[in-house]
């Protein structure tokens, strides 16, 4: 009865739960006829499936109601040509070469890939104190050769 009055099973499914919760709630007053709770079951399946489409009535309406969405203008294309990075990424890449291997690891492993400073400069083979002044003096190295780069502090 629940899955001809609902077309989707799985809301015949949540309908026959709520009928059997409501046999729980009212399980002191649910009458058996002929020792049987079958027509109880029936007639409340009944009207759980008149409340179920009463209420899907209701949402359709209000769901009508609403307003249209209205339409982004998708304004990725002029932003990708606004920030094209390329000339940036190019900059960044030639004064990352010029920097001596050791700083560019420290760079490259502290401000890219995550790293602690410590994990940095046991990578590198450097102590903490070491890595900590080359990390600085490349920082600054490549902040005075391009003012807009900024590398992020290392911990």
């Amino acid at each position: 009865m629940l899955l001809r009055s609902s077309p989707i099973p799985a809301d015949a499914e949540d309908l026959t739960a709520v009928v059997f919760l409501e046999l729980w709630r009212h399980r002191q007053s649910a009458r058996f006829v002929n020792r049987s709770l079958l027509p109880w079951l029936l007639v409340t399946a009944g009207n759980v499936a008149r409340n179920a489409r009463r209420s899907r009535r209701r949402y359709e309406r209000f769901l009508a109601a609403l307003p249209a969405p209205e339409v982004e203008h998708d304004f990725s294309p002029a932003v990708d040509e606004h920030l094209d990075t390329k000339p940036a990424t190019d900059a960044l890449n030639t004064a990352l070469a010029r920097l001596p291997a050791v700083d560019h690891a420290l760079i490259t492993l502290t401000a890219i890939e995550g790293f602690a400073l410590a994990e940095a400069a046991d990578a590198v083979g450097l102590t903490y104190g070491a890595a900590k002044t080359r990390l600085s003096r490349a920082r600054r190295r490549l902040r005075d050769s391009h003012p807009h780069f900024s590398i992020a502090e290392a911990t």
